[in-house]
């Protein structure tokens, strides 16, 4: 995957003051990457996906709570990735070669293997409670999202049509808005989506959003 640019923060997008102050958000940040930094770097640098977009992600999905989501629920975890379709998604990953060698082995360290026929385990809610594990799997599934053709524009990363997708999946209302509806700007998109969603983009992209503290006050790449 291309190395993209990301502007941010979005013109006219506030990351809403029910998420908390710029302070209590930074905070939260420093304790992400403090607790999971290492699995995070590990992620970022098989993924090609920047720590910083990790990091933003996990914030806003779970706060860093590795128990984060009702008990036993299909979304638990860091990154609150649908375990219904990892298994899937991480054999595509495989079959298109796109997983390395690297991931491919920490895989296995959990009891993920892959058979002759490119097939593997179902993942388990027992998985997605693994730090190291989710945020592996939870960038395999990003960077399948980043690499479409729907998400670039030129060099630039439209991360708000992948915080759609990712957010309310990709045939929703929301995730057909993100892919084919060509909205001109992160806002634009934002203001055409539900709510939750919304602010889902501002609070990634926003001024005083994830990525917003992340660029400016922490040494997060």
């Amino acid at each position: 995957m291309a190395t993209l640019l990301v502007d941010v923060p979005a013109s006219g997008l506030q990351s809403p003051s029910n998420w908390g102050s710029r302070t209590q958000i930074k905070s939260m940040l420093e304790r992400i990457w403090k607790n999971y930094g290492s699995y995070i770097k590990f992620a970022s640098l098989n993924s090609k996906i920047p720590s910083k977009v990790l990091v933003a992600f996990i914030a806003v999905e779970s706060g860093g709570k590795a128990d984060a989501g009702s008990a036993g629920h299909i979304t638990q975890g860091l990154m609150q990735w649908n375990r219904s379709y990892a298994k899937t998604q991480l054999e595509r990953e495989l079959s298109k070669n796109r997983m390395t060698p690297a991931e491919k082995s920490k895989l296995a360290e959990f009891g993920i293997k892959f058979d002759a026929n490119g097939k593997t385990r179902e993942i388990t809610n027992a998985d997605q409670l693994k730090p190291e594990l989710n945020i592996l799997i939870g960038s395999i599934v990003l960077g399948q999202l980043i690499d479409n053709d729907w998400a670039k524009e030129g060099n630039k990363l439209r991360l708000d049509r992948v915080i759609a997708v990712y957010n309310a999946g990709a045939y929703g209302d929301a995730g057909k808005k993100a892919r084919l509806g060509n909205y001109p700007t992160p806002k634009a998109l934002a203001d055409s989506v539900n709510s939750i969603t919304r602010a889902y983009i501002a609070k990634i992209v926003g001024k005083d959003g994830a990525l917003d503290i992340i660029e400016t006050d922490l040494n997060i790449s």
